[in-house]
């Protein structure tokens, strides 16, 4: 018979225990996978279409959704104490945009275009750096009241840069603000420019709501 090998000890004699180091490697790796594949779908996997919330106190609701052109984008959508009229009044005045859009550091022009557009040029932080736009927005009365306000703005870093803004009466001196964004960027895969906008969006949809209750009371 064999001797059993005897156990290594430390330096005061008591048996040293080895490390499982491939078992936690394994862990670690397992738990970066499961982290990135969440991050991941939540980038890519858009519904087919969100529910509104209905009441100001349900907060600001945000989602990837599907467009009726079967293109991804960010629908950010929150309901307000103000009148459709007074949403208006604050959402149609730039110079209040470098107070409601935290993201434009500087409003650097603004002139009225014919046909109910607008020509804006500002500088707009985001998390992948300050880009310079240049965009008319265009301005619609919608038929069965509210408004609409849209663009398409591309640059050199961001060939896609869509976005709309839609109000809507809800109910007595209440107004459903929809904020819907697309976006992509030359250097970055489009999941994670869609997780950087489901985390900033709703804290811009929040300041704006801020922001026009407050100016509904001057």
């Amino acid at each position: 018979m064999t001797e059993p090998t005897p156990a290594t000890s430390n330096s005061n004699g008591a048996p040293r225990q080895k490390r499982p180091i491939k078992g936690i490697l394994g862990l670690v790796l397992l738990g970066f996978c499961l982290l990135f594949g969440w991050y991941f779908a939540r980038g890519t996997w858009a519904a087919s279409k969100m529910e509104d919330p209905t009441t100001p106190d349900q907060g600001v609701i945000s989602k990837l959704v599907l467009s009726d052109d079967g293109h991804r984008e960010i629908r950010t959508a929150v309901v307000i104490p103000v009148t459709i009229e007074q949403a208006w009044r604050i959402l149609s005045d730039y110079d209040e945009w470098e107070k409601m859009f935290k993201t434009v550091r500087q409003k650097q022009r603004t002139e009225p275009l014919e046909g109910n557009r607008r020509h804006v040029v500002s500088d707009v932080m985001t998390p992948m750096g300050t880009i310079t736009l240049d965009f008319i927005v265009t301005h619609e009365e919608l038929p069965g009241g509210g408004y609409l306000a849209w663009w398409d703005a591309p640059t050199r870093e961001l060939p896609i840069n869509k976005g709309e803004i839609r109000i809507t009466p809800n109910g007595a001196n209440q107004t459903l603000f929809v904020y819907t964004v697309r976006k992509k960027y030359q250097q970055y895969p489009e999941f994670m420019v869609n997780n950087m906008l489901l985390k900033h969006q709703p804290d811009i949809v929040s300041t704006l709501r801020l922001r026009m209750i407050e100016s509904a009371k001057e």
